[in-house]
């Protein structure tokens, strides 16, 4: 194993993570407009595909919410809790995918983190997730409007999920796309040439 290697199958072995189990990584509040509901039951879905599989949800919010919608899989899915930033960069390095499912972002921060550590992503195609998650970084499935509501359709959820997980080597060039992604255009270096010239423009 190179180094790499060894850190992340430390970090597995820390989170309790067997090395045959695929992760997949919800990271944000346990919140209706965080979409997580899509999420879990199309977690659901991917489990009759590859029951071998985890998904780990690092926020805090209302769990009796999710508890239910999660009460067949529940074995399968761990609630970690509000996690501090260390804590939640572990878990991007050893997450084979990272889903944003949210109804709503002006701005997709926890999207650009998951680039950040060249994890591939499923987002929705919403406001600011739109734009910071390209199509050679993730996946995106779109928002369906009603008049009364907003909802995402968990079958495509699922099935974009599972492109990646069946494809590691097609989701592991996103997850480098990513990765370049972010040292050209969110990284601090960026942030602060663009902040420079534009008081230098004022």
């Amino acid at each position: 194993m190179n180094s790499e290697q060894l850190i992340k199958s430390a970090l597995r072995q820390k989170w309790r993570i067997d090395k045959k189990e695929l992760l997949i990584l919800f990271a944000g509040r346990l919140h209706p407009v965080k979409g997580l509901q899509f999420l879990i039951r199309a977690f659901r879905k991917v489990l009759e595909t590859l029951p071998d599989c985890r998904l780990m949800i690092a926020g805090s919010g209302n769990y009796d919410m999710y508890l239910r919608e999660a009460k067949t899989v529940c074995t399968k899915i761990a609630f970690t809790g509000q996690l501090d930033k260390n804590e939640l960069y572990e878990l991007y390095q050893i997450a084979d995918t990272g889903v944003i499912p949210s109804l709503f972002e002006t701005f997709g921060y926890v999207a650009v983190e998951m680039m950040m550590h060249g994890l591939p992503v499923v987002s929705t195609a919403t406001s600011g997730l739109n734009e910071a998650v390209d199509d050679a970084c993730g996946l995106k499935v779109p928002i369906i409007a009603y008049p009364d509501r907003i909802e995402i359709d968990s079958d495509l959820l699922a099935e974009k999920i599972l492109y990646l997980l069946l494809h590691p080597e097609e989701a592991k060039q996103m997850g480098r796309n990513g990765r370049k992604r972010y040292l050209e255009t969110y990284s601090s270096s960026v942030f602060k040439k663009n902040m420079t010239a534009f008081y230098g423009s004022l």
